[in-house]
């Protein structure tokens, strides 16, 4: 029995954010512009913004992931182009893991919301500070100017 579903989107570009608005201890404010109205990239991209906001409070010092995906619901007919807003609140917090409510809108409208969980690991072997850490830190840097990452 399979337990697991695999996602690969066939894009170039692994980062689906288009820029940071604002920020805090306990929410991240965000932009993206969808264009192909897959609902699996929304959701990638509600969950890379609680990620960045995770590895920006822990100073980028720790290796985070998506550990688990709570819940999520957007709805089936929602028809996922153009500019939204994504935003993220902290639901609760330890020094190894980070719950949020993240959301994605249009005009006002919710497209979609998650629940999601993620950890925060130490660098290891497998997951290399030298070039994580600067890889995230450059990402974060761009987002917030809203430049290219390249």
């Amino acid at each position: 029995m399979k337990t697991s579903i695999d996602i690969n989107s066939g894009l170039s570009s692994f980062l689906m954010l288009d820029r940071i608005l604002d920020m805090s201890d306990s929410r991240i404010v965000g932009m993206r512009f969808f264009g192909d109205g897959r609902p699996y990239v929304m959701l990638e991209s509600l969950a890379q913004l609680g990620a960045i906001h995770v590895r920006r409070l822990t100073d980028f010092s720790k290796h985070v992931f998506l550990m688990k995906i709570i819940g999520c619901f957007i709805p089936i007919k929602t028809k996922m182009d153009g500019e939204c807003l994504l935003s993220g609140d902290v639901a609760g917090r330890s020094s190894s893991s980070f719950r949020y409510f993240l959301k994605a809108e249009k005009d006002g409208v919710t497209m979609a919301k998650a629940e999601l969980l993620y950890a925060a690991i130490e660098y290891d072997r497998n997951f290399k500070k030298g070039i994580l850490h600067d890889h995230y830190v450059r990402v974060f840097s761009c987002l917030q100017r809203n430049s290219e990452t390249g």
